[in-house]
C-alpha cells in the first residue's frame, strides 16, 4: 500500500533531495530512492543533441514540466529512532513509541542524528547495539536500548546509549574520531539503501550527523537551451568536410601527397591525425565544459535572435552608454533564456570537480537500472544582461599594469586546493578573475533595482582567448524567473548609474584594511581583496564557489595600485 509522506518541488528534487539524499518529511526521516523507481511514466522528455551527447543518455526526464504527473519513492532511513520522554530507542517501523502507548500515552518517535557512510557512497544506521556491546555480549538475545543524557553542554560526551537487558552502557563521545568504528565496522557494509541493495565495499565507515552538507552533494549540470550558430562547429571539422575528395584522394597517394594537399589547405600537420579521423567517420567532437561554453558564447555574441518558437530563446543588442563604451563592446538584453539543468549523480563525504565533465564516472548513481539511458532534470525559464568586454581594452589592461603580482598566489592557491583533491590545475588568468569580481559587483547592485534578490541571479563566466564576457541571469521553474525586471535595467540610462554604484562599492569594504590588503592570515579559499563584507554572494549564483575573486582588479583601492581595470571612470 502506498503512502503520501509529503511533497517535494522539482528544483529540490535535482538539488538537495535527490534520489540518495536524507529528507525529513511530516514525521519520519526517509532517503529518496533511485530516480527510476520513481512513477514518471508521463513525464515529458527533453532530447536536445548537445545535451545527451554530453552527457551520454538518450533524453532527460523533465520533472517541473508535469510535477503532478511524478511519483518520488522513498523509504524510511534511518531506521533507529528515539523516544523524546521515555528515551527508549528503538529500529522497528513504528511512529509511536511502543512504552509510552503502554502507559496510555501517544508519544512521535524522532530519528536518530547519527549515520555511518564510506567514501563510495554507502550508507547505514550507526550500529548502536554493536558499539554498546563491543566490551561485552550482551545476555539477551534481544537487547533493547536506552539514549541517556547527561549534563547541560549539548557535547557528544553527555550522551550515552545503554543496554537495559545486560546494562552495558557506551558513551558517544568519541563516536565521530577518525577509525572508532575499527573495531565493530572493520570494512564497509556497502548497503545502498536507495537503490535497494548491498555490494561488496573495502572501504572504511565513519560516524557522521545525519544532516551534515557533506552526506549528500549532488553534481548538476546546467546547459542554456540556446540556438546553435554555425560558428559553434568545429572549423576544422568543417573545412575537412568540404574538400572530403580531394583530402581522400591525396590521402590514397601517399602521406607525403597528403601533408602537401593539408599545407595547401592551411590546415596544421599537427591535426594530420584529426583529419583522418573526419575522413574516416571515426572522430567524434570533444565535449568539455569549455567546449559547451564556446557553443554558447558563439550564439550569446549574435546579439539580435530570436528563437522563441524553436528553443525559446530571444536576445537583442542594447546602446551602451558613452562613458561605458572604452570597456564593453556590447550588452545585450536577454528577453528569454531556457536553462536545463540535469542531476548526474551525488557524492558523499569526497566532493568533485564541477568542472569536468570526464568526472560523472566516479559520480554515485542516482539509477538502480545502469542500463537506463535517462536522467532527471529541470527546465527554467529566465532572463538576462549580456556584458561583452573589449578584447582591446582587456589587451591593454594586461601588458600595462602588474595584475600578475596580484593575482598569481591567489591562482596558484586555487589550483593547489585542486591538487589536494586530485583534480588537475586550471589554466586561469588574471582576466578571469577580473571578469568574475565585475559579475559579483554587478549582482550584488542589480538585485537592488531588478525586483529579485540575490539568491535567484546567477552569473556565467565566459573567459579564455576567444571569450570574455559575463552573464547575469535569472531562471526559475516557473514564471518567477521572467518577470522582466532584469532586462528593464539593461536600458543605458539604468544600466549606467547601477554600474557605476556596483563598481564604486567595491572601494570600500567593513573589514578594510584587512580584505583590501587581500592577505589573510588563515584564509582558506583563493581570494584576494574579497569577502563576505563586499564581494562573496549566494551560493547558488556564483558557479566558481566564492573563490578567484579580488576587487584590486576593478578598481584601485590602495595607495600605489594600477591593477583597478575601471580607474579612468
Amino acid at each position: 500500500m502506498s503512502k503520501e509522506m509529503g511533497k517535494l518541488r522539482p528544483s529540490q528534487l535535482i538539488y538537495h533531495f535527490g534520489p540518495g539524499s536524507i529528507v525529513d518529511m511530516m514525521n519520519q526521516s526517509v532517503i529518496v530512492m533511485a530516480a527510476d523507481l520513481w512513477n514518471t511514466r508521463y513525464t515529458p522528455h527533453e532530447t536536445d543533441e548537445r545535451i545527451t551527447r554530453a552527457l551520454n543518455i538518450d533524453y532527460i526526464k523533465l520533472l517541473n514540466e508535469r510535477p503532478d504527473s511524478v511519483k518520488v519513492r522513498a523509504t524510511t532511513f534511518p531506521k533507529w529512532k528515539n523516544c523524546p520522554i521515555c528515551n527508549m530507542m528503538t529500529d522497528y517501523n513504528n511512529i509511536y513509541c511502543y512504552h509510552c502507548k503502554q502507559k496510555g500515552e501517544e508519544i512521535e518517535l524522532y530519528p536518530s542524528r547519527f549515520v555511518v557512510s564510506c567514501n563510495h557512497g554507502h550508507i547505514s544506521d550507526f550500529p548502536y547495539i554493536k558499539w554498546v556491546h563491543q566490551e561485552k555480549s550482551c545476555t539477551s538475545n534481544n537487547p533493547t536500548l536506552k539514549f541517556i543524557r547527561q549534563g547541560d553542554s549539548g557535547s557528544l560526551s553527555d550522551l550515552s546509549v545503554q543496554c537495559v537487558k545486560c546494562k552495558e552502557k557506551q558513551s558517544l563521545g568519541k563516536i565521530m574520531q577518525k577509525a572508532a568504528l575499527k573495531s565493530i565496522l572493520p570494512s564497509c557494509t556497502g548497503d545502498r539503501p536507495w537503490i535497494g541493495d548491498t555490494e561488496s565495499c573495502n572501504e572504511s565507515m565513519e560516524t557522521y550527523l545525519r544532516g551534515a552538507s557533506n552526506i549528500y552533494s549532488p553534481a548538476v549540470t546546467s546547459f542554456l537551451q540556446i540556438p546553435l550558430s554555425e560558428e559553434n562547429s568545429d572549423p576544422l571539422l568543417a573545412k575537412v568536410i568540404e574538400n572530403r575528395k580531394v583530402l581522400t584522394s591525396a590521402k590514397e597517394m601517399g602521406t607525403e601527397f597528403f601533408l602537401m594537399q593539408l599545407k595547401i589547405l592551411k590546415i596544421d600537420e599537427s591535426e594530420m591525425n584529426k583529419v583522418e579521423e573526419v575522413l574516416s567517420g571515426e572522430y567524434r567532437e570533444e565535449i568539455s565544459f569549455q567546449s559547451i561554453r564556446k557553443q554558447e558564447w558563439n550564439t550569446l555574441v549574435q546579439g539580435n535572435k530570436d528563437d522563441i518558437h524553436d528553443t525559446g530563446y530571444k536576445s537583442s543588442l542594447v546602446s551602451i552608454h558613452e562613458k561605458m563604451k572604452p570597456y564593453f563592446s556590447a550588452v545585450h538584453k536577454i528577453e528569454s533564456l531556457p536553462e536545463i539543468q540535469v542531476l548526474q549523480g551525488f557524492t558523499r563525504i569526497e566532493y568533485l570537480d564541477r568542472f569536468e565533465l570526464a568526472e560523472s564516472k566516479d559520480l554515485i548513481p542516482v539509477m538502480k537500472d545502469k542500463n537506463n539511458k535517462w536522467l532527471p532534470g529541470i527546465r527554467n525559464n529566465g532572463e538576462g544582461i549580456f556584458f561583452k568586454f573589449d578584447k582591446h581594452k582587456l589587451k591593454e589592461w594586461e601588458r600595462n599594469t602588474n595584475h600578475s603580482e596580484v593575482t598569481s598566489d591567489i591562482i596558484s592557491r586555487y589550483n593547489r586546493n585542486r591538487d589536494q583533491l586530485g583534480y588537475s590545475a586550471l589554466p586561469i588568468e588574471s582576466k578571469h578573475l577580473l571578469l568574475h569580481t565585475f559579475s559579483h559587483a554587478l549582482i550584488k547592485e542589480l538585485a537592488a533595482h531588478s525586483g529579485y534578490s540575490t539568491t535567484s541571479l546567477k552569473e556565467r563566466i565566459y573567459c579564455s582567448n576567444e571569450m570574455q564576457g559575463v552573464l547575469i541571469y535569472t531562471a526559475s521553474g516557473d514564471s518567477e524567473g521572467s518577470l522582466g525586471g532584469l532586462i528593464e535595467q539593461a536600458a543605458p540610462d539604468k544600466l549606467y548609474p547601477i554600474f557605476i554604484r556596483a563598481i564604486e562599492r567595491m572601494m570600500y569594504c567593513s573589514s578594510d584594511p584587512n580584505c583590501s590588503e587581500g592577505e589573510f592570515k588563515f584564509q582558506s579559499t583563493a581570494n584576494g581583496a574579497a569577502c563576505h563584507s563586499c564581494s562573496y554572494v549566494s551560493e547558488t549564483s556564483c558557479e566558481w564557489g566564492n573563490q578567484l575573486l579580488d576587487r584590486r582588479l576593478l578598481i584601485n583601492i590602495n595607495p600605489g595600485e594600477d591593477t583597478g581595470f575601471f580607474d579612468q571612470l
